[in-house]
């Protein structure tokens, strides 16, 4: 089932999220949705906050990506990083800041321990295009967009965008979730696209 992804700033996507403690029909189901909703989107990572669950739980995709078509999907049950090494810049976007790319500065190499789908426990190494989808997904899971690590002046060109994303004023050609209840539009349909 494709899911609404929440789009900033909802107050869902601002909160940590919670530990998953144990397996469940429910759990799996929401895996299934999310890599559903995450393909439908053409995105290459989602976290669960994004379809407005606030869980540690992340899926990530790059299978798509030039030279990484080997890599398996991968599903991340409270994610923690364990080590960092190095730094890139690469140009950043998010499902939930629909038109929003910008360059961001993160580790190269990152260690990170989790529970896959199964809940087992796994400790592994990412570089290049999947140590930064781990890094931007676990910031989403407390709280942090990409954005967050721009420069006052970087954000100040962003307000205007920022600002009708936060009214609904936004067209993507995937499923939103309406607008956080105080930033909404007080009169007037909000302009949205259904998903494919």
């Amino acid at each position: 089932m494709i899911l609404p992804i929440y789009t900033f700033d909802h107050p869902v996507l601002r909160q940590e999220t919670a530990q998953i403690e144990k397996d469940s029909g429910e759990l799996q189901k929401l895996i299934k949705d999310m890599l559903a909703t995450m393909r439908n989107a053409d995105g290459i990572g989602l976290a669960a906050n994004q379809v407005g669950k606030a869980l540690a739980l992340t899926v990530i995709d790059v299978s798509g990506v030039d030279g990484m078509q080997e890599q398996d999907a991968l599903v991340l049950i409270n994610p923690v990083l364990i080590g960092t090494e190095g730094e890139s810049v690469f140009e950043e976007g998010c499902l939930s800041l629909p038109g929003i790319r910008e360059e961001i500065v993160r580790p190269e190499k990152i260690g990170v321990k989790y529970f896959d789908r199964n809940l087992k426990e796994v400790e592994m190494e990412y570089d290049k295009i999947v140590a930064r989808v781990v890094q931007h997904e676990i910031d989403h899971l407390h709280g942090k967009y990409f954005i967050d690590y721009l420069s006052p002046f970087k954000m100040s060109l962003l307000k205007n965008k920022l600002s009708k994303m936060m009214r609904g004023d936004i067209d993507t050609d995937y499923p939103l979730a309406p607008p956080s209840a105080h930033h909404a539009k007080p009169k007037g349909k909000v302009k949205r696209l259904s998903g494919m």
